[in-house]
């Protein structure tokens, strides 16, 4: 029996104008349209004379990049900068959009996004908990490809991160490969997840090695200020660490500066390693010693991600895929 229109439209519920236009060549329908009735039409078998393919318009698509925080600093500009550089090489338009509003007015903004000619979701929401990502779920269609960039524990979106666990696991097996035995952590706030695994990595290897005790753990926030208060409590301690993790540069940064201010001598008299290897870490004086995260590869991850999900709505939600991260050593340590 010969494939119809009418049948290209009862297998996907566009009207067969619609699916007549796009059909024709018409670019004015949004992808998400376009590539369903190419791919219904392929597999009914209905007689394609355009050269664009389901498979093909996959590859040409319109991504928001929403961040739920977006604060002047190196990271932000590194991280989107990672994110930019990886659509640009896969003919990706990516779109950024910040939401500093309430959670429930950022929900109502998502599901407009939804509606709009915007193919899939990046999501880096790290505040978020996770009965926030189920309500984002719940709200947005099934079929509809959204990605977070930030950890969630049990994830319930799929999630493209960094392993925060072997950065910080990274940290503390440098400090004994060099000989430092007690040693500190300046952490991230305890609701941040990210910060918990950067914690724990690093907790994990000094609590499995005999010679290595670790004897200051300072509750940070991630921002510059939580490191300088750092170094004021440690300069305070009468037993004080030989080697710290300082979970992010920013804190890491914040706590060389008031230790170099004070005359301790860096790595001579501390060594300290941060996490991100942002461009300061190189430029420096002393150079930090920082855990590398490379945005762009985490780009490229999680635009693949989105693209898999475009290729196959039905596969199982709430994967976590994690991107290797490496030490990079240098005058602080």
């Amino acid at each position: 029996m010969k494939v119809t229109l009418k049948d290209i439209a009862e297998d996907t519920g566009y009207s067969i104008s619609t699916i007549s236009r796009v059909l024709n060549g018409s670019e004015k329908l949004s992808t998400k349209a376009r590539r369903e009735i190419y791919q219904s039409a392929k597999k009914l078998n209905y007689p394609l004379y355009q050269t664009l393919s389901g498979e093909e318009l996959i590859d040409t698509l319109n991504v928001a990049l929403v961040l739920t925080q977006f604060d002047t600093g190196e990271f932000y500009a590194s991280f989107f900068s990672g994110f930019n550089t990886a659509a640009q090489n896969k003919d990706i338009q990516l779109s950024l959009i910040i939401l500093h509003s309430s959670f429930e007015d950022s929900l109502e903004r998502l599901k407009k996004l939804c509606n709009m000619k915007i193919d899939g979701l990046i999501v880096f929401a790290p505040q978020y908990k996770q009965s926030d990502y189920k309500e984002i779920q719940d709200a947005l269609p099934d079929d509809y490809p959204v990605v977070s960039a930030a950890l969630i524990e049990n994830p319930v979106l799929s999630t493209v991160t960094f392993d925060g666990y072997s950065g910080g696991y990274l940290a503390a097996e440098h400090f004994k490969n060099r000989g430092y035995k007690k040693c500190g952590i300046i952490r991230g706030a305890f609701e941040a997840i990210e910060a918990r695994y950067r914690s724990n990595g690093f907790k994990d290897f000094i609590y499995q090695t005999n010679d290595m005790e670790l004897i200051w753990d300072f509750d940070g926030d991630f921002s510059f200020e939580s490191g300088r208060k750092a170094f004021k409590s440690f300069h305070k301690l009468e037993d004080k660490p030989r080697a710290i993790f300082a979970s992010n540069d920013g804190m890491c940064h914040a706590f060389m500066e008031g230790a170099l201010m004070h005359g301790y001598d860096i790595p001579g008299d501390i060594a300290i390693v941060g996490y991100d290897d942002l461009t300061i870490c190189e430029h420096h004086y002393p150079s930090i010693s920082s855990v590398h995260t490379n945005y762009q590869k985490l780009g490229e991850v999680t635009l693949e991600k989105l693209k898999e999900i475009l290729s196959n709505p039905k596969q199982d939600k709430g994967v976590l895929s994690l991107v290797p991260v490496n030490l990079e050593v240098r005058e602080s340590s």
